[in-house]
């Protein structure tokens, strides 16, 4: 029942946290989530030491806070928008002026979760539970390249969607082509460090050799997978920004249609490290035909220019420095401890952001910045 609290008093935050984001105000949500993120983890071991240390009195303190929460939440952006004395009322006009576009993203929503999932269902059906924990393990590591990139969601796709009702095409390409290369900048050194050194993470994070040597192939496949996975981030906020759903929902569709018995063969011929490869070839189909033709559509004439500038000169300089960093240690370093593969990393880092005009601007922004203060 509590949990059940707990829930209901978060729900509504969701609709506020969406209202913030139209507003553009992410740093202030993010604050207000910060501050009782935080009330919620210090705050209950005060109530679990001091007043009753059992399971209810934690829930009960979850769901005060989560309404707190929630209040907050809804002052600020009512504030914001300048409501005043407004009597709520369910209107069906609106639900009318939205539903096209809320199915659209629910088809979307629910074809991709199936498209995400069904690798693992067909995985734990096919494969001994051994084989499932390191198909899992490396799925898992490699969606931490999804979890860095995430909050550019928050920040590019409302201002996307205002240049779109502002009908400034302009602004759009501009915006769409500086958010893609920021994608490439953060994604190709992460994932290639995944594939080029996923061994010697694995086993410094584990200390399993058997675990190591069986993810370590596995992990290689799904973060390129991945890589390309993310490369349909930005036009897939363009899409949404225009209110096109029909698109990503063929896409996944088909891309399911392809993926389910392509599983079925490739895991059954060969293990886990099949499961991976389907994930591998379904996103690079994504980016071979799919980014093609979402150019073609919305974006003519700006494909070259997205593969060149967007994509091409991070891949290359990521492929380079961290495959050097590769050799370097094959030539100089038998084994891989914590405080060399920290060294390595951060001589891959270093040289990168010295080396991408971006990086290294906003370098230099930063540093002005702290020497003018």
């Amino acid at each position: 029942m509590l949990m059940g609290a707990v829930f209901a008093f978060q729900f509504p935050s969701s609709v506020y946290e969406g209202a913030f984001t139209g507003l553009q105000k992410q740093a202030v949500s993010a604050i207000i989530n910060f501050c009782f993120t935080t009330l919620k983890a210090v705050g209950v071991l005060i109530v679990l030491k001091y007043i009753s240390p059992d399971i209810e009195s934690y829930f009960i303190w979850q769901a005060v806070v989560t309404l707190l929460f929630t209040f907050a939440m809804r002052w600020y952006v009512r504030k914001n928008i300048g409501v005043k004395n407004v009597r709520a009322t369910f209107s069906t006009q609106q639900l009318k002026t939205i539903w096209r576009f809320a199915a659209g993203m629910a088809g979307i929503s629910l074809v991709t979760f199936f498209l995400v999932q069904i690798d693992k269902i067909v995985v734990s059906k096919m494969l001994l539970l051994e084989y499932v924990g390191y198909y899992n393990l490396a799925f898992l590591l490699a969606s931490g390249i999804n979890a860095i990139i995430s909050p550019m969601q928050s920040i590019v796709y409302p201002k996307l969607t205002q240049l779109v009702a502002t009908n400034n095409m302009e602004g759009l390409v501009t915006l769409y082509h500086k958010a893609c290369k920021w994608i490439s900048i953060i994604v190709f050194p992460v994932g290639f460090t995944l594939i080029f050194f996923a061994k010697e993470i694995l086993f410094l994070w584990t200390k399993n050799t058997t675990l190591t040597n069986e993810t370590a192939p596995i992990l290689q496949v799904c973060a390129a997978g991945t890589i390309c996975n993310c490369l349909m981030w930005i036009p897939h906020f363009v899409l949404l920004a225009k209110g096109n759903t029909k698109f990503g929902l063929y896409q996944n569709t088909i891309a399911s249609i392809v993926l389910v018995p392509l599983l079925f063969w490739w895991t059954s011929k060969y293990g886990a490290l099949g499961a991976s490869f389907v994930w591998l070839a379904v996103n690079v189909g994504i980016v071979l035909i799919s980014i093609p033709l979402f150019h073609h559509l919305y974006l003519k004439k700006e494909i070259w220019n997205w593969f060149k500038n967007d994509v091409f000169i991070p891949l290359l300089v990521a492929v380079i420095l961290v495959f050097g960093a590769r050799y370097f240690q094959q030539q100089f370093f038998n084994s891989l401890n914590v405080f060399t593969i920290v060294f390595l990393l951060m001589a891959i880092s270093i040289l990168y952001v010295l080396i991408i005009p971006e990086t290294k601007a906003y370098l230099t922004k930063l540093f002005f910045l702290i020497k003018r203060k």
